[in-house]
């Protein structure tokens, strides 16, 4: 069993095992993912614990750009969040594709303690994605009621107009339609795109796989 494996199945005695034998324990498989990674998205807390403590890089990014927090965040592990951030883990990477930061995930899931720790840890509130969405856009636009009130609580702007802008299908306006966009509130400075970061229209989210 390779580690990678081992930590997403949740398996600690075997994940001791390989890293005692040896195993490189930043090494990354062919879709960019770490053992950290693994354990983190799957919410491993003592997994992520003995890699980080084992010499573990926290914020080695998978292919998309996705870091070990990122995907805690999405999946509201917020113990593991604390663990991540505890030992260094940038909570305000973006995503390569759509600049996803993890407020935004856990916003758009509606994770409200992981939010608060996001926070307390540093992310900022008002940072934009490449399609102009803040955290708080996202938490409205998925009909997260209590992460918007909280967001917007902790001085989250971003909410959308959507008299100009309807979200039949509840997707994020594209980059090359800007114009039939609505109009945003973010802070200015924070997160903010120039046009070559984009990567084209009707692209999917970081860490679509067919797999998965």
């Amino acid at each position: 069993m390779s580690l990678n494996r081992a930590c997403s199945k949740g398996d600690l005695a075997s994940v001791k095992k390989i890293v005692n034998d040896g195993a490189d324990i930043n090494a990354i498989d062919s879709r960019g993912r770490t053992a950290l990674f693994e354990a983190a998205w799957g919410g491993y807390n003592d997994i992520v614990k003995f890699l980080l403590d084992n010499g573990a890089n926290a914020n080695l990014a998978d292919s998309t750009g996705y870091t070990p927090v990122m995907r805690a965040a999405e999946e509201g592990h917020d113990s593991v969040v604390a663990t991540l951030v505890q030992k260094g883990a940038d909570v305000n990477v973006h995503g390569k594709v759509r600049g996803t930061t993890a407020l935004m995930l856990a916003a758009e899931h509606g994770h409200c303690k992981t939010i608060e720790k996001l926070i307390d840890a540093g992310a900022k509130v008002n940072a934009i994605d490449h399609y102009e969405e803040t955290a708080l856009a996202r938490a409205y636009r998925t009909n997260q009621t209590k992460a918007a009130e909280l967001i917007e609580s902790k001085g989250g702007r971003g909410k959308p107009e959507r008299n100009t802008f309807q979200y039949a299908d509840k997707e994020p306006p594209r980059p090359l339609a800007k114009a039939a966009a609505p109009q945003w509130t973010a802070a200015p400075g924070d997160g903010v795109f120039d046009d070559d970061d984009v990567a084209g229209a009707g692209i999917p989210d970081e860490g679509f796989d067919e797999e998965e």
